[in-house]
């Protein structure tokens, strides 16, 4: 009974460290029991970047690779043999069956660890692979990962050759399919014609995938009907990357919205982007926690509209980034039926059809929005006072983005004073502000930032202060290198970029 205990407290302990891969790799060798429980958390996602990162990278993905190529089967090496891709016999086999504990897969990181093999083969024998030599190492791989791991929890297709060679795999080596039944994350963005024999093997192994990524090309009918197999979304990330027509309309030309619509009661997490989404579909999300849309086409005031009276009591984030047509009537009132979780909002428009309703926007957050951590988005400099009741409610605000509220914020042809609002900073003085950005068209002077400087040093609170595209009037530098020594301004900096 002792020994059990002591396993299963290992194990557990050692989850706490599966993304410390230096701190479980030290595990492993301190006993025959810590190797034994220590090494499936260091193989269930070999080919993760971040585990790679510290030391020779390309050293460690040759090696990784070589493992994975020592307990291939007889029959695979001797595929490989003969086309000369294993050019010395194998010493001996791995000690552990590294591939049965495989459970994330993302393709993108397995061909670059493939491609660093190569490299480091060519490199020291002087031998270079063509590629259907690298192809079949790539297929004799993934068939061995697909065959021996009895669960692949996470699979990403993002290569398009590879995404082929899966599909080609569960299409022809049926024993092959098991490991993917209890496949919870699924993301493409391949483009290939045999994506569909994937997405209708998928739709028939499983309906349990909660997190989503997928991406619009143009092949719908397998897609849809993988999308209908599943049970219980929990993150849905949507986009059109390749800007198609088709994958722009995805959302309401096709059965997809529909589809969705009738399964987004338990999706938490919602990422559209490049597809034309209609505001309307949001009521159906009704336990969403964060909200992402980003790039969905221009909107008319009727679209706009039905925002109005979307109620998303979870939600806790939202970002909305677009080029085109933000009403900011609109988007207040949802802030304030969105309500008291929200922590983080994000407004970024190049084009606001009513900027003068700033206003509204600000008094929609001081009523509905004590919670709130992170603001970026737009405001008008005659709105000072909303400002400050805001600041003043959302006491436990520390990061501040601000642009000016204008018809075309990123067009600059007259500099908008920022002076009245950074005064309102200085006078409500907000505990926890730790960033204040300013980007696209402000002015104001050194004198009014150096008073904000002073009243952050009269409370001991250091402050990072970025900005762009500004006005600036008076000694700033000169100004912002006392405060600097004086440990009030950590960090300030011109941003060449501010996306």
């Amino acid at each position: 009974m002792a020994p059990r205990l002591y396993t299963d407290c290992l194990v557990k302990v050692f989850t706490f460290l599966k993304d410390d891969h230096t701190s479980l790799h030290s595990c492993a060798l301190v006993n025959h029991l810590w190797c034994q429980n220590s090494i499936p958390l260091l193989w269930e996602d070999p080919f993760d970047s971040k585990k790679l990162e510290e030391g020779n990278e390309s050293h460690k993905r040759y090696s990784l690779v070589n493992t994975y190529i020592a307990g291939l089967p007889q029959m695979s090496q001797k595929v490989l043999k003969d086309k000369k891709i294993i050019l010395s016999p194998i010493i001996s086999s791995p000690t552990f069956e590294y591939a049965s504990y495989l459970r994330k897969l993302d393709l993108k990181s397995f061909f670059t660890a493939i491609q660093s093999w190569s490299a480091c083969f060519a490199k020291w024998t002087k031998n270079n692979f063509a590629g259907y030599q690298i192809e079949l190492v790539i297929k004799e791989l993934l068939r061995n990962l697909f065959l021996i791991s009895p669960r692949i929890l996470v699979l990403r297709v993002n290569v398009n050759i590879i995404g082929a060679i899966i599909a080609d795999i569960l299409q022809n080596v049926p024993e092959a399919r098991s490991c993917l039944t209890s496949l919870k994350e699924f993301m493409y963005f391949a483009e290939h014609p045999t994506m569909e024999i994937l997405f209708s093997q998928i739709a028939q192994l499983t309906g349990n995938i909660e997190r989503f990524n997928l991406s619009i090309y143009g092949h719908t009918e397998q897609l849809l009907n993988m999308i209908k197999a599943q049970k219980l979304f929990k993150e849905l990330v949507i986009n059109n990357r390749t800007n198609s027509p088709l994958g722009f309309k995805f959302w309401v030309d096709t059965d997809a919205g529909s589809l969705i619509s009738k399964k987004a009661s338990t999706i938490t997490y919602l990422e559209i982007e490049n597809i034309f989404f209609p505001f309307q579909a949001l009521s159906h999300f009704t336990n969403l926690v964060e909200l992402n849309m980003f790039y969905c086409g221009s909107y008319s005031s009727n679209d706009w509209d039905p925002l109005s009276d979307v109620r998303l009591k979870k939600l806790e984030k939202i970002s909305y980034k677009n080029r085109h047509s933000l009403y900011l009537e609109s988007f207040g009132r949802f802030l304030g039926n969105a309500g008291i979780n929200l922590s983080s909002i994000t407004i970024r428009c190049c084009s606001i059809c009513d900027p003068e309703q700033s206003h509204l926007l600000f008094t929609s957050i001081s009523d509905n929005c004590p919670n709130l951590i992170h603001f970026d988005g737009p405001i008008g400099s005659d709105n000072s006072s909303e400002f400050g009741q805001m600041l003043h409610a959302c006491s436990k605000i520390e990061t501040l983005c601000l642009h000016p509220s204008n018809k075309c914020c990123r067009v600059v042809q007259s500099r908008t004073d920022f002076n009245p609002l950074l005064k309102k900073i200085t006078i409500k003085q907000p505990w926890k502000l730790r960033k204040l950005t300013i980007i696209h068209g402000w002015r104001f002077t050194s004198d009014v930032f150096e008073v904000f400087l002073q009243s952050r040093q009269r409370i001991s609170k250091t402050i990072t202060f970025y900005w762009n595209e500004c006005e600036i009037i008076g000694s700033f530098d000169k100004v912002c290198v006392k405060y600097q020594r004086a440990k009030v301004l950590d960090k300030y900096q011109k941003l060449l970029k501010y996306d």
